[in-house]
């Protein structure tokens, strides 16, 4: 009997049938996190690169209308036109938002919130001493905000009209309410901010989403000022009492 049990003991010990089996069983589970994991990491990473590229891109198409030909003012003008060409464009560049739209049964402009401002600078006191902070000696007044079809007034990067906007560090994370007191002074500037949200595909039940926002701040190339022209407006845009 012994030597019978002796035998089955070696005879086991020595089997090895279904050992890959066991171990494809126990490393592929984990193989697959990994796997979906980075490309949900790879997927965000671009996202984040899409949002910056949108804009840079938009900002720079603003930032260069030029004024009237005829010498008349220094003062140039936008449209409804303008805006809905520039904010079509975030289709082409970032047309990871088409997807996303569609996941989300919604318009693919419904995804992504794209905010225009023109800010003016008025100079309101002269003893500002640290020329790299005047933003004691410089109010900054909204010109005019979109409002319109990408997003309701009120929405997570409107700039409201009527209220100046706050002085903050430069490297605090962009506020509708606020600005980088570093850009205060004897100019104009046009602000474009981008919120976008990321859902992950994988594993949407215990990630979370993940909020990217990114504004860019650049003067008129061109311009003393960007305007608003209202004619032809389609609620895009709000052009602020005063200006």
């Amino acid at each position: 009997m012994r030597d019978r049990v002796r035998l089955r003991l070696r005879r086991f010990r020595a089997a090895d049938d279904g050992l890959a089996a066991v171990e494809a069983a126990l490393i592929l589970p984990v193989l697959l996190v990994i796997m979906l994991g980075g490309i949900q990491l790879i997927a965000y990473i671009n996202a984040v690169r899409k949002v910056e590229l949108v804009v840079q891109s938009i900002s720079q198409m603003i930032s260069q209308t030029t004024p009237p030909s005829n010498g008349s003012t220094t003062v140039a003008t936008v449209n409804a036109s303008d805006l809905h060409y520039s904010f079509d464009s975030a289709l082409v560049l970032f047309p990871y938002v088409m997807g996303e739209g569609k996941r989300q049964g919604k318009q693919w402009w419904q995804v992504v919130t794209i905010n225009y401002a023109s800010i003016q600078f008025t100079q309101i006191a002269t003893t500002c001493s640290d020329s790299s902070d005047l933003s004691a000696c410089y109010r900054a007044d909204v010109v005019w905000t979109s409002t319109g079809t990408t997003q309701p007034s009120g929405g997570p990067a409107y700039r409201p009209c009527g209220t100046p906007q706050i002085a903050a560090s430069n490297t605090a994370d962009p506020t509708p309410q606020t600005l980088p007191r570093s850009l205060f002074g004897p100019a104009s500037m046009v602000v474009i901010d981008v919120v976008f949200t990321f859902n992950p595909t994988f594993g949407a039940s215990y990630l979370p989403s993940l909020r990217i926002a990114r504004s860019a701040y650049i003067q008129p190339r061109y311009a003393s000022l960007i305007n608003f022209d209202t004619n032809g407006n389609d609620g895009i845009a709000t052009k602020c009492p005063g200006f």
